[in-house]
C-alpha cells in the first residue's frame, strides 16, 4: 500500500495527485470519488469556490475527468474498470441554481449540501450515458451509503449532535 497526498480542494492539488499517480505508470481499476464536506459554515476553497460544491462536486470532477483516459485503458470488455462516487439522498431536495452556484446569493448550509450531492448524481448519469454511447469498458455509478456514523456531522446544532450521540448505535452504519 502507497499513500498519495490529494486535497479535493484544491484543484492544483488534484493535478499534482494525477501527475504523481500517473508517473508510476499503473492501470486503474477503480475509482472511488468518496471525499466531502456536509454542512459547513460559509467559507471557499483555496481557488475561491463554495466549499460544498468546490469539494463534493469540482474536485471529483477534475479527478474523474483526468484520470478517466487510464480508467479506459484498465478497463476490458470481461472486465470493466469502474467509478464509484458517494453521494447521498440528500440529493432528492437538492436544486441546481445555474445562475448562483457559488450560493453568494444566499448561503444555506443545507442547500449548498444538497446542491453539490445533485451535482455529482447528475454527472454521474451524464457521464455514464457518454461511456455507454462510446463503447467503453467503464461504468459509472452513484451511490448513497445510508446515514453512517462519520464526522460529517461536526457542524450540525448541538441538539443534533446529542440526538446522534444518542441514537447513532442503533440507526446509523
Amino acid at each position: 500500500v502507497e499513500f498519495l497526498y490529494c486535497d479535493l480542494a484544491s484543484m492544483k492539488s488534484i493535478r499534482q495527485f494525477v501527475q504523481r499517480f500517473r508517473a508510476k505508470n499503473c492501470p486503474l481499476h477503480v475509482l472511488v470519488n468518496n471525499a466531502g464536506v456536509m454542512l459547513v459554515p460559509e467559507r471557499k476553497t483555496e481557488d475561491g469556490f463554495e466549499e460544498h460544491f468546490g469539494l463534493n462536486y469540482l474536485g471529483h470532477f477534475l479527478l474523474t475527468n483526468l484520470l478517466l483516459d487510464m480508467l479506459k485503458q484498465s478497463g476490458t470488455h470481461s472486465h470493466n474498470a469502474r467509478i464509484i462516487t458517494v453521494s447521498s439522498a440528500t440529493h432528492y431536495v437538492g436544486k441546481l441554481h445555474l445562475n448562483d452556484l457559488q450560493s453568494r446569493c444566499s448561503y444555506s448550509p443545507h442547500g449548498a449540501y444538497a446542491q453539490s450531492k445533485l451535482a455529482l448524481v447528475l454527472f454521474t448519469y451524464r457521464l455514464q450515458h457518454l461511456l455507454t454511447a462510446n463503447g467503453s469498458h467503464v461504468t459509472a455509478n452513484v451511490v448513497d451509503p445510508g446515514v453512517v456514523n462519520t464526522e460529517l456531522y461536526k457542524h450540525v446544532f448541538w441538539v443534533v449532535k446529542v440526538a446522534k450521540w444518542m441514537t447513532a448505535w442503533i440507526f446509523f452504519k
